[in-house]
């Protein structure tokens, strides 16, 4: 079972034992945009989640192969 980015960071942030608001801090990101990651409700850029793993010690590995895949059908 994959778990989605925003459980991910969610269980990061809080094996860290950084808030919200740290972790927007400390990442430059917006505590709104953090908040909507969490919460599944917001798209955020490549760089947008490269600023917030870099900072929970976690490595973005995109999979661009299976992205493109499954948006041109495979061809």
């Amino acid at each position: 079972m994959e778990q989605n980015m925003g459980n991910i960071i969610r269980e990061r942030r809080a094996l860290l034992k950084i808030t919200q608001q740290d972790l927007a801090d400390y990442s430059g990101v917006s505590l709104r945009m953090i908040k909507s990651i969490e919460a599944e409700s917001a798209n955020p850029s490549v760089g947008t989640l490269t600023k917030i793993t870099e900072v929970i010690g976690l490595e973005i590995i995109l999979r661009i192969k299976e992205m493109n895949d499954a948006t041109s059908g495979g061809l």
